[in-house]
Formats: C-alpha cells, sequence, structure tokens
C-alpha cells in the first residue's frame, strides 16, 4: 500500500498549528507557566518545518529542505526547553539552537555533504536526543508529585526511541528520501506517530500547567507571605501528619516555640518596615540551622515553631539554643540600626498520648517560663530529662 507523504506532511502541520494555538491559549490563561509558551513554539516551529520540506524535491541541498531542517532539529529542542522550564530553570537559548548548528556544520563537510543517508541519520539523531533529554528532565523534577509527569515522560521516550531507530535505518542504508513509502515504513509511520505524539503532548503540557497553578495555590494558601515560612494552617496539618508517622515507627518528635523579645518596641521605636525586616531575618536564620525535613513556620505576630522530626529532647535543644544565638548575633544590628533582637524558646517533645494541641501547650508553657526567667534563653517543657543530664547538656554547649 503507498501513501501519499506530502498529504500526510501537510496534515500533520495543520494538527502541529491547531495544537500549538491551543498550548498559546492555554499559557496566556497561566502567563505563571512559561514551560507552556516554550512548548507552543516547539509545535508552532514543527508546523512551519514541515510543509518546507515539501515544496522541495527529495535534494536536501535546496534551500527550503535546508531551513526546515534545522527548524525540525530547533523544534525538539524547544520542547526541551519547556521541560527545563518547568523544573525552575532558565532555559538556554545557547542549547535551543546548539543542534541545528551542528547539523549545518556537518553537512558542509565531506564526506557528509556528499551523503544524504548521513545527512539524515544526523538529523534524526539530533531529534531523538533533544527528545530523550527532555523527557529526562521531566524525571529530574519527578520530586514535585505530578499527575501529568509521567505521560509527558512516556510519549517522550517513545518518541525519541522512534527516531532512535530511525537514527540506526538511516546509517544502515534503510531509509529512502522520497515521496513515496509504504505504510509500513518508517516514514509511514512517523507521520502517524507524530500526530499522536503532538496532540497528546499537547494535552498533557497544558494539563501540567493547570496542575503546577493549583500545587502554586495551596502551597500559597500554607505560606506566610511575609517571611516565606509556613503559616499555622501548615504547621498545624504537617504536626498532625509527622505525630501520626512517628508514633507508627517508634521515632521522636520534638517542637521549637519562638517568641521574639521586645517586639512591640523595636516596631515602636524602628517603625513597622524594620520590624518585617527583623521577622524575615529571623525566618531566614531558623531555616538555615534546621534540616531540610524540618518545618519552620510564622504561627502570627512574633511567634515562630519549629518541628523537628525524629529529633529527641536533648538535640532539640541544641537546635533551640543554636536558633537563639545565631539570631542575637544576626539581629545586633540591622541597616545601621543598633537592636540587639533576641528570642526566647519553649521546648517540647512528643509522648505516647501527645496531640498537636497539647504539644504546643506543653511548648508554650516552656515558652512562658523562658520569658519569665529573664528571656533570650531556651527552656524544656516537662516531661524533661533528669535534671542531672539536661544541665549537662546546657554546660557542655555554652561551653
Amino acid at each position: 500500500m503507498k501513501i501519499d507523504l506530502p498529504t500526510l506532511m501537510l496534515a500533520g502541520s495543520f494538527v502541529s498549528t491547531l495544537s500549538g494555538i491551543f498550548l498559546l491559549f492555554a499559557w496566556a490563561q497561566n502567563r505563571d507557566e512559561p514551560g507552556t509558551a516554550w512548548w507552543a513554539a516547539g509545535t508552532l516551529v514543527l508546523a512551519i518545518a514541515v510543509p518546507l520540506l515539501t515544496l522541495s524535491s527529495n535534494l536536501l541541498g535546496m534551500p527550503s529542505t535546508i531551513i526546515g531542517i534545522l527548524l525540525l532539529n530547533i523544534s525538539p529542542a524547544l520542547i526541551w526547553a519547556a521541560a527545563r522550564s518547568c523544573n525552575g530553570y532558565t532555559p538556554s537559548l545557547p542549547g535551543v539552537f546548539a543542534g541545528a548548528a551542528v547539523w549545518l556544520f556537518a553537512v558542509a563537510i565531506p564526506p557528509i555533504s556528499e551523503a544524504p543517508q548521513a545527512q539524515m541519520a544526523l538529523n534524526l539523531a539530533v531529534i531523538s536526543f533533544y527528545l530523550l533529554a527532555a523527557a529526562a528532565e521531566f524525571w529530574r523534577g519527578r520530586e514535585v508529585r505530578l499527575h501529568t509527569r509521567w505521560p509527558l515522560v512516556t510519549l517522550l521516550v517513545l518518541h525519541g526511541l522512534y527516531f532512535v531507530f530511525g537514527t540506526a535505518q538511516a546509517l544502515g542504508g534503510q531509509l529512502s528520501i522520497g515521496h513515496s513509502a509504504t505504510l509500513t515504513s518508517w516514514f509511514g509511520l512517523i507521520h502517524f506517530e507524530t500526530l499522536v505524539f503532538v496532540v497528546g503532548t499537547a494535552i498533557f503540557a497544558a494539563a501540567m500547567a493547570n496542575e503546577r497553578g493549583e500545587l502554586r495555590s495551596m502551597a500559597a494558601a500554607r505560606t506566610d507571605p511575609l517571611t516565606g515560612a509556613g503559616n499555622r494552617r501548615a504547621f498545624v496539618e504537617t504536626t498532625e501528619e509527622k505525630l501520626r508517622t512517628c508514633r507508627e515507627r517508634g521515632k521522636p518528635l520534638s517542637m521549637l516555640l519562638f517568641d521574639l523579645d521586645w517586639f512591640k518596641a523595636v516596631n515602636d521605636n524602628f517603625g513597622h518596615g524594620c520590624g518585617d525586616d527583623v521577622l524575615r531575618r529571623f525566618a531566614e536564620v531558623a531555616r538555615g540551622a534546621v534540616r531540610s525535613t524540618d518545618l519552620i513556620s510564622r504561627l502570627g505576630g512574633e511567634e515562630f515553631a519549629a518541628l523537628l522530626p525524629g529529633s529527641e529532647q536533648s538535640s532539640s535543644y541544641i537546635v533551640a539554643d543554636r536558633i537563639r544565638l545565631a539570631f542575637a548575633e544576626s539581629c545586633r544590628a540591622l541597616d545601621g540600626r543598633i537592636l540587639n533582637a533576641t528570642v526566647s524558646v519553649g521546648v517540647a517533645t512528643a509522648g505516647p498520648e501527645s496531640t498537636v494541641e497539647s504539644l504546643l501547650q506543653a511548648a508554650d508553657r516552656a515558652l512562658y517560663r523562658a520569658k519569665a526567667n529573664g528571656r533570650n534563653r531556651v527552656e524544656v517543657a516537662e516531661p524533661a530529662l533528669p535534671e542531672p543530664a539536661m544541665v549537662g547538656i546546657q554546660n557542655a554547649y555554652a561551653s
């Protein structure tokens, strides 16, 4: 059975154009997702490249063919840029055009300039490289849980492997360059396979943009806008989850409750702008003193909390005092103004029957004791370590 390749190619161009417009519309609705615009650009470049290849004969030296092949190399590179953008990286324009530049340089060098099959193999190799690189980028960002990630990875891998197969056939001289091919040939199937790829990836790329937007909204609802720390809602929900997990695994869990000393005086004497700077500075210091698995949250006003899963009372005390000392040093002066800002800390460690509320109350009682005993200190909630052991830890850390 013979099929007319120019007709199939033009049909593919039409579908690619519609898919690119669809992605541009999706990006216009969500400008916070530039990856969608990069993907739209890749799809539209493909839509331009395909007709150019139908305008000339099978001589690869024809200008329209050369431009079309260069655009075919750029199209998957733009998809690779979209994947990098989705991972939070700035796409590299030199990287986008590198494949096309390599092909253009190579085809000018004998014997490649005299070997159409070698030119085709290099073209297909460049395309497969970018497609598989895009799949690798999405795989690399898998820590962000997106349901749409896996269909995109699957389509990119399958599409990339099909071009790898085509590269091998071209190197073996098994691909004919012409406008007539059997339905079961590589050239016959690539147009149908590309239609599935273009439509499928357009749908899932747009869906990913929506999914990422929903995740950002959820994160914003759980984040304090001033300090970037978690808010009370995030802290309570995470504490409930971690408390349950630690209890099931027999692991300890500790909570630190912070209150910035004399914070009202900072606002009264230096203004609320300075007070905001102090809050941001404390959040920055606290985040730098804990592990990536710990959580720092602002509960309200000048009150913060830290959740330390897997941390016992003694090690939690050390973390609390480290934050206290680091903050006092960091906020001794701010923007040329002498502040000598300090923080008081209450430490509580979960017991077998602890709840979020009881743990917060225990840490709050310890915090109250820290403020009553002179501020700028760490106190531990009951039940605490035996007094000699706790004193030993305090003396050792102080020294």
